[in-house]
């Protein structure tokens, strides 16, 4: 199942909303820019030193522009959303680097196979009761010898959200039309394993209380230094509220 009509209405609504704000600072001591450094420090060394990235499903591009912050790679956001396209050019100003926003549908990518040398997403998955097909479009976009980076929030560790942890308790849906699956790290790693990737890396991550995002800054800071060890430990797996997967493309 693909996201529905009324989870389209929400997220264009979120990144509408999201466009109205002041530009992002991209190194301020915030919830998001410590969840983006986290993320960057397992991709780091997977990214090509050259060549072309792509993030699918860009929403506001974040982590694509931080890619582009630190490898001089050309950057590609697609999203079906003209909003979500429209904040990945803003977040693109604010970080100092180039993309190229292009309108297309996750489930056909309009792309050649092995176009890119880096395919992205964070936080697409898990809004679709079967990912499999979108990843077999992303894997298929990569070069042999690339790299496939996802990270996902899988239902069950939806909790965390304390708005909606009695939502989920009951159902899959997070807001009217948004639907997020169970689906949890073994199955996207036996999904990329039938899909040609190799030396697949499953991290457990983000050991963050929603509380802390309400901390004042240099608290929130400290507390989110002291947590961050715990990503790929058992208390990750187990308390974590997403995984990171990354793999390479089989060269033959």
């Amino acid at each position: 199942m693909p996201p529905t009509s009324a989870d389209g209405r929400l997220w264009k609504e979120s990144w509408t909303e999201s466009l109205r704000q002041a530009s992002p600072d991209c190194d301020a001591a915030t919830w998001t820019n410590d969840i983006d450094s986290r993320k960057m420090k397992l991709l780091r060394p997977y990214l090509p030193s050259e060549g072309r990235a792509l993030e699918v499903g860009c929403g506001s591009a974040r982590l694509l522009c931080r890619v582009g912050r630190t490898v001089p790679l050309t950057l590609t956001a697609l999203d079906n959303e003209p909003a979500a396209l429209e904040l990945a050019r803003h977040t693109a100003n604010a970080f100092g680097v180039r993309i190229d926003p292009v309108n297309g549908n996750v489930l056909s990518l309009p792309f050649a196979d092995g176009s890119f040398d880096l395919i992205l997403s964070g936080g697409l998955l898990e809004h679709f009761e079967d990912p499999k097909p979108v990843l077999r479009e992303m894997v298929r976009l990569v070069r042999p010898g690339g790299t496939f980076y996802a990270d996902v929030v899988p239902r069950k560790k939806s909790w965390y959200r304390l708005r909606e942890a009695q939502r989920m308790a009951t159902s899959p849906w997070l807001a009217p039309g948004v639907y997020e699956s169970a689906f949890g790290a073994v199955d996207y790693a036996a999904w990329l394993d039938e899909l040609f990737l190799e030396d697949v890396q499953v991290t457990n991550c983000g050991v963050y209380p929603d509380f802390i995002g309400r901390l004042p800054w240099w608290l929130r800071r400290v507390a989110a230094r002291c947590l961050e060890p715990l990503d790929g430990t058992d208390v990750g797996a187990s308390w974590g509220w997403y995984f990171v997967l990354l793999g390479r493309k089989k060269r033959s």
